[in-house]
């Protein structure tokens, strides 16, 4: 899969089935019987769709979830589920009380494609209360719930990056003024076709902070980099982020790899959303699964021996 996933240029069915889980067959039957997508001839003659289509099938199935049928969900035409998917609530359940509502200023201007009122926002609340206080308390519980509306079709991939890439930025610069020289090293990556990042991001604070010096990777990391980069920096643990919920076999291959490419040479933890459904698959392989971002405190150069299940 390449980043053509997540580029506004468009996307081939065979990517909008790897994002959102459907069948090739099932959204080009979709596309023939309901008219709900929308896609355009590139200059090779394939298909290409849109990010509203990306968006409009992740809420179709959503909704199918819940229990409606796929013609009555045609029936209200596209125009009516793009206002309704757009519209819908936004959980801010796990944001403190007195940051709900900058939190939901600021996933609304995400929702609306508002980049300039999201960069607005992030560096006024930084300013207000600091931006260690800002990452913790607000972006990065903005963050999670962004996520969730993702997954249910309720923001595109370019409202959600709206935030991360903002976000992304200034993390970045604040590690690398904080990273330390002289650490045990941690090689830290989002899994391969994983675009999501900020959760690895986060991860990388957390680990800086229980005394490893970092490298990070970034998105869509192959395991062969992830493999020469303990190398290259004698990585004594990897962690990687997993969001994208894979299938089985495409999950069964990547696991594999793991097994073969680095667990011979380091120790290897894997969290995320997409992780989460293969926890005993992955502890059986003598990988560690990470629940929650927060049990990385634990996580210490000293504690490495207990990483390791092998």
């Amino acid at each position: 899969m390449s980043k053509l996933m997540f580029d506004t240029s468009g996307y081939r069915i065979k990517h909008l089935a790897e994002i959102t889980g459907l069948s090739s067959h099932v959204i080009r039957k979709w596309d023939q019987r309901y008219d709900l997508l929308t896609p355009q001839r590139a200059e090779n003659g394939y298909r290409q769709f849109d990010l509203e289509d990306l968006q409009l099938l992740l809420f179709i199935k959503q909704q199918q979830t819940a229990g409606t049928a796929i013609g009555q969900l045609a029936s209200q035409g596209r125009e009516a589920l793009i206002a309704k998917m757009n519209s819908g609530p936004i959980d801010v359940t796990d944001i403190p009380e007195s940051y709900k509502n900058d939190a939901t200023i600021l996933i609304q201007a995400a929702r609306q494609h508002d980049q300039q009122n999201v960069d607005q926002t992030i560096h006024r609340l930084i300013k207000q209360y600091g931006f260690g206080q800002a990452l913790t308390q607000i972006f990065f519980p903005v963050l999670r719930s962004i996520g969730q509306l993702w997954h249910q079709g309720r923001i595109s991939p370019k409202g959600e990056r709206a935030v991360s890439q903002t976000i992304r930025c200034l993390l970045a610069d604040d590690l690398h003024l904080q990273n330390g020289n002289g650490k045990p090293q941690a090689v830290v990556a989002c899994m391969p076709h994983d675009f999501h990042e900020i959760g690895a991001m986060a991860a990388v604070g957390i680990l800086r902070q229980k005394g490893w010096k970092t490298t990070y990777l970034g998105e869509d990391s192959s395991i062969e980099i992830v493999r020469l980069a303990c190398q290259r920096n004698e990585g004594r643990l990897v962690l990687l982020s997993c969001v994208v919920e894979h299938d089985p076999e495409v999950m069964k291959n990547l696991i594999d790899e793991i097994v073969h490419q680095l667990l011979p040479i380091t120790s290897v933890a894997i969290g995320g959303k997409g992780a989460s459904l293969y926890i005993d698959w992955i502890e059986r392989k003598g990988i560690r699964y990470i629940g929650e971002i927060d049990h990385l405190k634990n996580m210490t150069p000293d504690s490495l021996r207990e990483l390791r299940i092998v």
